[in-house]
């Protein structure tokens, strides 16, 4: 059996006897506050679900032991809960339990069985509308369509993937994918724009050179069809479009 040099043994008796040291000290601080057993349960990071549920779905309870508290179970517990993406359980000396959540943040609005909110990650999250509505609707697929394997899926994450990259001038309204036809989407100007199936940057970038090309002319595309390679199919805004009344 190998045995520990003389002076790394004396520095680990050294870190021992500190480490002892600071537990008592910890535990002289508050009477009778035992830092092996549970007395508190710390929640962070919610914003969409209360510290008091998360709690619930934990189940766990103070006074017993707190290394006996089965972190695994409580993290599987607290990431059922539909706000919250992943949950982390840490034990922290003295007697206390951190539950740390990272929550789902939406992105969408999802037509399915009902109006659900939708993620970046092509999440839906089964809670109520408490985050508000503004967000772009999702139209044309269905849960499984979104949430499964297949080009809806496929079409919605490239979409997202494209986020922060500038090469839409104006807000989106709603996204409409059709299992048939692909993705088609809608600015809040009252613009459709049909991609189709894939490479949405390339085609947004053909979207810029034709709104370049009509500004220069004073005009505008009321739709526009970008789905094929060779060509471009635009129909343009009526000239007097701006002075019809309501």
């Amino acid at each position: 059996m190998s045995r520990l040099p003389p002076v790394a043994g004396f520095l680990w008796v050294v870190a021992s006897l500190a480490l002892a040291a600071a537990l008592y000290a910890g535990s002289r601080a508050v009477p009778g506050l035992d830092p092996f057993v549970l007395h508190a349960v710390q929640v962070v990071g919610t914003e969409a679900t209360a510290a008091e549920v998360v709690l619930q779905a934990a189940g766990i309870e103070t006074g017993g032991s707190l290394f006996g508290v089965d972190v695994a179970r409580v993290r599987t517990g607290v990431a059922a809960l539909p706000w919250v993406r992943e949950a982390r359980v840490v034990r922290q000396l003295p007697g206390t339990l951190r539950i740390e959540v990272e929550e789902w943040q939406p992105a969408f609005l999802a037509r399915l069985d009902q109006l659900r909110y939708l993620t970046a990650a092509g999440h839906v999250v089964v809670a109520p509308l408490d985050r508000g509505l503004d967000f772009p609707v999702i139209t044309g697929a269905d849960r499984a369509a979104i949430e499964g394997e297949g080009p809806c899926r496929e079409a919605l994450l490239e979409w997202t993937g494209l986020d922060g990259k500038g090469l839409l001038d104006t807000e989106v309204g709603e996204l409409h994918l059709s299992p048939v036809a692909g993705l088609t989407v809608y600015t809040t100007d009252g613009t459709g724009i049909h991609l189709g199936w894939h490479e949405y940057e390339e085609k947004l970038r053909r979207l810029g050179r034709l709104n370049d090309h009509l500004g220069r002319r004073r005009e505008s595309a009321q739709t526009v069809n970008l789905s094929y390679s060779d060509r471009i199919i635009a129909r343009l805004t009526p000239a007097n479009a701006g002075k019809r009344r309501p």
